[in-house]
């Protein structure tokens, strides 16, 4: 989904088109109004973005994890502005998933500084009674409770010690499990 994001429409629409639904080039350069060869040649980057995606870098071992995670929260609950930013890669990126049920960012937020002030203000409007370190889905992940509930969980990617992808899910519909 972050990938996806990051395509230009263009790229995005010959990629869905031609991968996804089996369209031929010719159709789908009439779509873009652009020629047969400009419509391959924006598959053809779209697919190599997507395929280096997928080749993401290695999962930071658990101590690591755990170690940045813990970090993270400790800056977090306490509104620590400049420690967040020293945890988050300058050019990590944040994303929300609220599902249209909840209010929650509609775009990506690129930065390390940006998304950290974002959670500041996110975490003063807020106001959870407590944040646990827990493994979800098989992942080490930050949950967030609110009055007795589940409010939100955190997923991060982490590379060199710095968190570089914030995920954070507040769907009511797919924390209700939990």
């Amino acid at each position: 989904m972050l990938i996806m994001e990051e395509l230009s429409p263009p790229e995005r629409v010959a990629f869905v088109l031609h991968d996804v639904f089996g369209l031929e080039f010719g159709r789908i350069a009439e779509v873009l109004d652009v020629s047969v060869p400009a419509a391959r040649q924006l598959a053809s980057r779209a697919r190599r973005r997507v395929a280096k995606a997928k080749q993401a870098a290695p999962q930071a071992p658990k101590a690591e994890r755990e170690r940045v995670l813990a970090a993270f929260r400790a800056a977090y609950e306490s509104g620590d502005l400049a420690g967040l930013v020293r945890l988050l890669d300058p050019d990590a990126v944040y994303v929300t998933d609220g599902g249209g049920k909840v209010s929650a960012a509609r775009k990506l937020i690129h930065g390390g500084e940006r998304i950290a002030e974002v959670m500041v203000r996110v975490s003063r409007q807020w106001q959870v009674d407590h944040i646990d370190l827990v493994e979800v889905g098989g992942e080490l992940s930050l949950v967030c409770h609110r009055q007795d509930r589940v409010h939100s969980v955190d997923t991060v990617q982490i590379s060199h010690g710095l968190i570089t992808a914030y995920r954070r899910v507040v769907n009511p519909d797919k924390l209700s499990h939990l």
